[in-house]
């Protein structure tokens, strides 16, 4: 496996398996990795004859700094874990070699799909996401690409840079590995105490309680919504960032309970962010 951090590095590798006619699989992350993200690393394999694997904590899709400085970092057992899953190449750049000074800054933004969920209450962040990822694919060149559905907008917003900017490359979706009591697997779990960790227990809970309700018969939106807050914040030091159904492709509000529709929350559990998702089908 090797390791880059800088960018002439990257190219001469990516310019060699070109060469020889490799297909590229990429998967970016932020570090502090888990079996989540190994996941991407399988799927990639599966589907492509070379995976990248980016290991880069994003300043600019922090709207809060506190959060980013608190972003747990454990770059050398992460790269033994790429080693052990068969990574062929980790980049691992530093900040100034992404973000070089510049007097012209653009931003990216899909306004339509950052509105609602995660682009409402994290200002600034998709535009961040959008900055990176958009520099990650220039860079590694890559056939395919994979993410992790826990990170639903994430995904909806990526694939619709891609396609509105004619990307040559195909972004996929992987299922969210899940703990054994159903928390979404994230980075940021290791930062729970035990008693915040039973309280995030609630969320997957929540998840089951939904379902259970629908197939019950329930069809009121708004009672249905209630009944999940009220749920959730049965838990000691939990505070719910939003909680919302939308449409699965545009993300858009629904105002009833019919069809396929996402149930996406985020939450704080002390002073931890946790979010999750789940499609929902709606019997008729």
């Amino acid at each position: 496996m090797k390791v880059v951090s800088k960018i002439s590095e990257l190219k001469n590798q990516i310019g060699e398996w070109k060469a020889a006619k490799y297909s590229i699989g990429f998967c970016p992350t932020m570090g502090s990795l888990h079996a989540g993200h190994m996941d991407l690393v399988e799927a990639s394999k599966k589907e492509t004859d070379k995976t990248i694997l980016s290991i880069f904590v994003n300043p600019t899709q922090f709207n809060d700094p506190k959060d980013f400085h608190q972003y747990p970092v454990n770059t050398e057992i992460d790269l033994m874990l790429c080693e052990s899953k068969g990574v062929d190449l980790v980049f691992l750049p530093e900040v100034t070699t992404m973000y070089p000074e510049t007097k012209t800054p653009i931003q990216l933004s899909i306004p339509a799909l950052q509105k609602n969920l995660c682009g409402r209450t994290r200002p600034g962040h998709f535009e961040g996401v959008l900055q990176i990822v958009s520099k990650l694919f220039h860079l590694t060149e890559p056939n395919k690409t994979f993410f992790g559905l826990k990170d639903y907008q994430q995904f909806r917003v990526i694939s619709a840079m891609v396609e509105n900017l004619n990307f040559p490359l195909e972004v996929i979706g992987v299922p969210t590995r899940r703990e054994e009591d159903g928390l979404a697997m994230s980075s940021r779990n290791v930062r729970l105490s035990n008693k915040e960790r039973e309280t995030a227990s609630l969320i997957p809970r929540m998840f089951a309680l939904a379902k259970k309700t629908i197939h019950s018969g329930e069809r009121d939106i708004n009672l249905w919504k209630e009944i999940l807050r009220d749920f959730l914040l049965t838990g000691d030091s939990l505070r719910i960032d939003y909680l919302e159904v939308v449409d699965p492709i545009g993300l858009e509000p629904k105002d009833k309970l019919e069809g396929e529709v996402l149930l996406a929350i985020a939450v704080f559990v002390g002073d931890v962010r946790l979010i999750d998702n789940q499609i929902i089908q709606i019997p008729n």
